[in-house]
C-alpha cells in the first residue's frame, strides 16, 4: 500500500472541515473495524512530522489533499475502471439532465450537484476500497457492506427528506452499477 495514500486520507478523515472529512473519517472507520487499514492515533500536526520525515509531500490543506489524492488515485486505479467510471457518469448526467449545466434552472442545479456528489463520494469511497484491498483481496460480501454502508451514509449528508424518498431507489440502482465496474477488477 502506498504510505502517502495512507497519510492523505488520515489527514483528510482529521481536518476540520467537518462536512467534507467525513466521508473520509467514514471510510476510515469501516476500514479499521474490518481491518483493512488500521489508522494512526496521532492528531495533523504529528501526521505532517512523519511525513515529512519520510519525504512524503503533505497536504497545506484540505482542498490540496483532495488534488493530492486524486493523483494518487487516477496512478493506482486500473485503466479500464477509470474509462468505464467516466461514461457511466456520461450517462447517468445525459439521461436525467436535458439541458446544459448552465442552463438548469435552480431545483436542477441542486438535483445536479446532490447527484454528482453523491456520485463522486460513492466513487472516490469505491476507489480507496479498491486500491487497499487489490492485492489482499477481500470477500465480495465485505465489499458489499461497505458499498452499502457508504451509500446511506452519503445518502443521509447529501440530500435533504424529500429528495432522499424522490431518489433512493434510483440511487441504489446507481450504485449497483458503480459496484459492479470495480467488483469486475477485484474479483474476476
Amino acid at each position: 500500500m502506498n504510505k502517502e495514500i495512507n497519510y492523505l486520507i488520515e489527514y483528510l478523515a482529521k481536518s476540520k472541515n467537518l462536512v467534507d472529512s467525513n466521508l473520509y473519517a467514514l471510510i476510515l472507520s469501516f476500514f479499521r473495524i474490518n481491518t483493512i487499514y488500521t489508522p494512526s492515533k496521532y492528531e495533523i500536526k504529528t501526521l505532517k512530522l512523519l511525513a515529512k520525515n519520510a519525504k512524503i509531500d503533505f497536504p497545506m490543506n484540505f482542498e490540496d489533499g483532495l488534488t493530492k489524492l486524486d493523483e494518487l488515485l487516477e496512478v493506482n486505479i486500473d485503466s479500464k475502471i477509470k474509462k468505464a467510471k467516466e461514461q457511466l457518469l456520461d450517462t447517468i448526467i445525459s439521461t436525467n439532465f436535458k439541458k446544459s449545466k448552465e442552463n438548469l434552472d435552480k431545483v436542477e442545479t441542486s438535483i445536479y450537484k446532490c447527484l454528482t456528489s453523491y456520485i463522486y463520494g460513492l466513487t472516490r469511497s469505491l476507489e480507496l476500497f479498491y486500491v487497499y484491498t487489490k492485492n489482499d483481496l477481500k470477500e465480495p460480501e465485505l465489499f458489499i457492506e461497505f458499498s452499502n454502508d457508504i451509500h446511506e451514509k452519503l445518502i443521509e449528508i447529501i440530500f435533504n427528506e424529500e429528495e432522499k424518498k424522490l431518489l433512493s431507489d434510483k440511487l441504489k440502482e446507481i450504485m449497483g452499477v458503480y459496484m459492479s465496474i470495480y467488483a469486475r477488477y477485484l474479483y474476476i
